[in-house]
């Protein structure tokens, strides 16, 4: 089986706000010293990073720190959802100079994305959804949104665009809140460049079985890239990799393994509390553990235990294979 590539989201170190603590539980640490601690997080091979980081740093200065790293750029991704202008939508809101700023804004990105060699650009328009029955246009929305990301796709014809869904927040209905919807509008973009971005803990979040997910969006050729944390399923709560979920997190893998993707496991947490350098480290050796017990399993023989639908099978080997001692 390959080896997962692993990398972090720049967020993931960086000072960590909820509505309770609108100034972080830590305080905001610079890009810099943000780039320097991946950098000393063993196993982490990438980060990703959004538009806004780059009011700090310029993309040649962001070069250069990767280069001195030695770590890759994988994702430089707009954001489209932190500044005020879009509380109404991005791509959806019906005011069409700032629709137009979100589309520009997006495209920059993607310029920024090749300048720095990135592998992708991912998109989560946040604030494209609704909150109240009869706020919005549905038919509009869904338009809008097409259009925007087929003109993006147009754009920059030789990057991957990946659009990473969610249920709700910030708004109590995200427009795009499970994989079936969003590969809906993958379809209907029709471009090669548009794919699905799977985080594990918005899949939990949706209330589906995110192997089923990734298996769904892996075979309609359009697994472009996956993030990755834990939940409890009744919300986006972005903790530890393996801290919640043991076998959802195993078959996932198990799946993954098989799958042709070929990007990187980027992780995509919040660690409000905790240290985000032991957060992400625990997190990196906790996706390890996972990969290697999952190389030890005998895949003819538990696709034999499918074939008979014998759940109890399954159960036993995972247990003597897994749990015993």
């Amino acid at each position: 089986m390959k080896k997962m590539k692993v990398g972090v989201g720049l967020w993931c170190v960086s000072f960590a706000s909820d509505r309770f603590m609108g100034g972080g539980y830590r305080p905001m640490q610079p890009l810099s010293e943000q780039i320097k601690m991946v950098e000393r997080i063993e196993g982490a091979e990438s980060f990703d990073l959004h538009t806004s980081d780059f009011e700090e740093m310029d993309a040649k200065e962001i070069a250069k720190m990767a280069r001195d790293s030695g770590l890759q750029i994988n994702a430089v991704n707009a954001n489209i959802f932190g500044d005020p202008i879009f509380k109404y939508g991005a791509f959806t809101n019906t005011d069409q100079k700032i629709r137009r700023k979100a589309i520009d804004l997006v495209k920059d990105s993607l310029d920024t994305a090749r300048e720095l060699d990135a592998q992708i650009s991912s998109l989560w328009p946040g604030q494209d959804g609704f909150d109240y029955y009869f706020q919005n246009d549905y038919r509009y929305q869904w338009e809008s949104t097409v259009s925007a990301l087929q003109e993006i796709c147009d754009f920059a014809p030789g990057m991957k665009m990946a659009y990473e869904y969610k249920p709700r927040e910030p708004r109590m209905f995200s427009m795009i809140e499970n994989a079936g919807k969003c590969l809906s509008l993958v379809r209907d973009v029709n471009r090669e460049n548009i794919g699905v971005v799977i985080d594990y803990g918005h899949a939990l979040f949706a209330h589906e079985n995110a192997s089923a997910s990734l298996c769904l969006v892996e075979q309609a050729g359009k697994l472009f890239n996956v993030h990755y944390n834990d939940a409890y399923g009744n919300w986006d709560d972005d903790l530890m990799v393996g801290s919640v979920n043991v076998w959802s997190n195993l078959e996932f893998f198990w799946y993954l393994k098989q799958s042709s993707y070929d990007g990187y496991l980027t992780l995509d947490m919040f660690p409000f509390r905790e240290d985000p350098y032991e957060a992400c480290s625990l997190s990196i050796r906790m996706i390890k553990t996972f990969e290697e017990i999952v190389e030890g399993f005998d895949d003819d023989l538990i696709r034999s235990l499918q074939q008979k639908n014998d759940a109890a099978g399954i159960m036993e080997y995972l247990r003597k294979k897994v749990l015993a001692r």
